[in-house]
């Protein structure tokens, strides 16, 4: 029964595709933008790629995020190791538009400066990942999910990098973006727990992945804007999800959600990360998600939504 629904749903036939693993199209599911595999937004259960218990695979991949001033291009890869254990590295970058800058320099310096160059926020994540116990596509008699637990070290390289004036000269030495908001450290490490479970033939004859996240975290927007603040420094448990729907061999569609505590305020306070996208497995070598992207708040910048596009290639 469980082969007579795969086999319309996953199954593409095409030689390459030996080469890249043995496991199911799209179970691996995509990379998200801090690197490691699963949604866009929020990390799976699932190990990436298609490695089974005997092999060992490769992917790299690259993201881009417009939302309106602000700009996040992230670029990484990763090794999974035998369906068991993932490990990855990513870079990101944030680019910030002159004029939230000047904003934010007039604003704390209640006029005195009003005008200021852009800025950039890059930031460096190490995460590894491995599987606990479950097998959340195969063990369709039971309704237990797949579960595995991770940890991702975000270091920020630009948490006290000076910000220059059109004139060259530094108004704040030693004072990056993320220190200037109140965020105390420029590394964290977050801590999460994933579930998830691939439903086959439900509903209609469709397959339903669900994915719940337990993340235990002090970053301030992802660690973008560094990690804690003078007020408070401690982590935080915060709650993720997603929920897809494949809709054809090749095509998924969903929704994800992802929760930020607010400790920075004033400029910088979060909201809940949301998201609805599409992604296209044409084979199992590459895959392409589309998505919009409301992350709520960002500093002088209470609407930001905006396209976002991520490609992932497997070796």
């Amino acid at each position: 029964m469980i082969k007579r629904l795969l086999l319309p749903l996953f199954l593409v036939s095409s030689p390459i595709l030996a080469d890249s693993g043995s496991r199911l199209i799209a179970s691996g599911g995509i990379t998200g933008f801090e690197g490691t595999a699963g949604g866009g937004i929020t990390p799976w259960a699932f190990i990436g790629g298609y490695t089974s218990k005997e092999e060992i695979g490769y992917s790299v991949n690259a993201q881009y995020l417009s939302l309106n001033d602000y700009t996040l291009t992230t670029a990484g890869a990763s090794v999974s190791l035998f369906d068991r254990v993932e490990v990855s590295v990513q870079r990101q970058q944030l680019d910030i538009a002159s004029g939230l800058t000047s904003n934010v320099f007039a604003l704390l310096t209640e006029g005195a400066i009003t005008n200021a160059n852009s800025a950039t926020i890059e930031q460096d994540i190490i995460g590894a990942k491995v599987k606990v116990f479950g097998d959340g596509v195969f063990a369709q008699d039971s309704w237990l999910p797949q579960v595995a637990i991770g940890a991702q070290y975000k270091k920020n390289r630009d948490f006290n990098s000076s910000l220059f004036l059109p004139d060259g000269t530094i108004p704040l030495p030693n004072t990056g973006v993320p220190m200037l908001l109140g965020a105390k450290d420029d590394s964290g490490t977050d801590v999460y727990v994933s579930a998830t479970k691939l439903w086959l033939g439900v509903p209609a004859g469709f397959n339903l992945l669900t994915n719940l996240t337990a993340r235990y975290t002090k970053a301030n927007v992802f660690g973008l804007l560094g990690f804690g603040s003078q007020e408070d420094d401690s982590a935080e448990l915060e709650w993720e999800g997603s929920l897809a729907l494949l809709i054809s061999p090749t095509t998924a569609i969903g929704t994800e959600f992802r929760t930020q505590t607010n400790r920075l305020g004033g400029l910088a306070e979060e909201d809940t990360v949301v998201d609805a996208f599409i992604a296209y497995f044409p084979n199992k070598s590459i895959s392409i998600t589309a998505a919009y992207v409301d992350v709520g708040n960002l500093p002088l910048q209470e609407s930001s939504t905006g396209f976002y596009l991520t490609v992932n290639g497997n070796f």
